[in-house]
């Protein structure tokens, strides 16, 4: 699992404008201080991320794996053939479709849900909830889909993150030219409808058609060991704080299914949608509630107009009042807990 050699270039930045710090931190995590001289280098996404954790802390700046968008005016790698695909793409829907497709076969874990509203576009970075340190991760994401809209001369109008900062005048910063506001519910980034259908000037489509055939292959063999259900359950995820959303015609057009091959091949693994939609959502719900929120926020969250509805679902589910299920964990981990005590 490789980042962009984009990316790469924005900590060489870093470490021009703060050479101490940066080997310091390089020590520290276990990456070798004679990579800066390389400007091809691809690293693995943990230890990339084991730096921007660490920096963190030596910065004072939790948007840091955004702001090395800002500080080296980061730009693709068009020898990638990801990034090529994006780039010849004929409009950014074409594009970011694409992106949305294949973004696993170099950031695993992460993908990309897209949104159209009244006059824009919003596209929402979303991980695995398997994925430690989920906010940086979605940050490094949004970087690099910035770089690739930016590469286009495209605005970005917004971009907005769940990490807050440290520093107050983040939004005179103009990361990526735009604003950057922080604590949102989401980390997303927001263009122009106008933008997301203009016709672009370098549309290639042999050599779109092309590249497309070769990550869908690579797509397909990363994801080939992973079930159906466990596919529909990592599309699911993409629809945070919308999964009222969720609709089995979208995720059959994500899985380049129709309806009924999808509804065949689930039940070949013995389950339907709603059962996946349900078994996610219970699970969704149960952490949500492990977690100490209120059913009313777990409610709106799942996608009920009313508490009182999701109450009933989760009845249903599990033949326990949400507060019952919680009172019922309360006592499970302090029960655990005298377990281990006692070892």
């Amino acid at each position: 699992m490789n980042t962009f050699s984009g990316v790469w270039r924005c900590i060489q930045r870093l470490h021009q404008i703060h050479p101490y710090e940066v080997e310091t931190i390089f020590q520290r995590v276990g990456i070798a201080k004679s990579l800066l001289t390389n400007q091809n280098v691809s690293i693995p996404v943990e230890i990339l991320l084991n730096f921007v954790i660490d920096a963190q802390t030596v910065f004072k700046d939790e948007l840091v794996s955004i702001n090395f968008g800002r500080m080296a005016q980061v730009r693709p790698n068009y020898g990638e053939a990801f990034g090529l695909v994006f780039v010849y793409s004929k409009n950014l829907q074409q594009g970011l479709k694409l992106l949305q497709s294949f973004i696993n076969t170099e950031l695993e874990g992460l993908n990309f849900l897209i949104i159209e509203e009244k006059n824009h576009i919003k596209i929402q970075s979303v991980v695995d909830p398997k994925i430690k340190n989920p906010s940086i991760y979605e940050n490094l994401g949004l970087s690099i889909l910035a770089s690739f809209i930016r590469s286009k001369r495209f605005q970005i109008k917004q971009i907005n993150t769940k990490t807050v900062t440290q520093i107050d005048d983040i939004k005179e910063k103009s990361v990526f030219n735009c604003p950057v506001f922080t604590s949102c519910e989401e980390t997303s980034l927001l263009i122009s409808k106008k933008n997301y259908l203009k016709k672009n000037s370098l549309s290639n489509p042999n050599l779109v058609n092309y590249l497309s055939t070769i990550l869908e292959a690579k797509a397909n063999n990363m994801t080939s060991k992973i079930s159906l259900t466990e596919k529909v359950e990592r599309l699911m995820n993409n629809y945070e704080n919308h999964f009222n959303l969720i609709n089995i015609q979208d995720v059959s057009i994500h899985l380049g299914l129709s309806t009924n091959s999808l509804r065949n091949q689930l039940l070949k693994e013995n389950t339907t949608f709603r059962k996946v939609l349900n078994n996610f959502k219970l699970s969704k719900s149960k952490n949500l509630l492990n977690g100490g929120l209120s059913v009313k926020v777990i409610s709106y969250q799942l996608g009920y107009a009313d508490p009182s509805s999701f109450v009933r679902w989760f009845i249903g589910q599990t033949d326990l009042t949400p507060s019952a299920y919680k009172l019922l964990f309360k006592v499970k981990v302090l029960a655990d807990l005298h377990y281990r005590q006692k070892q």
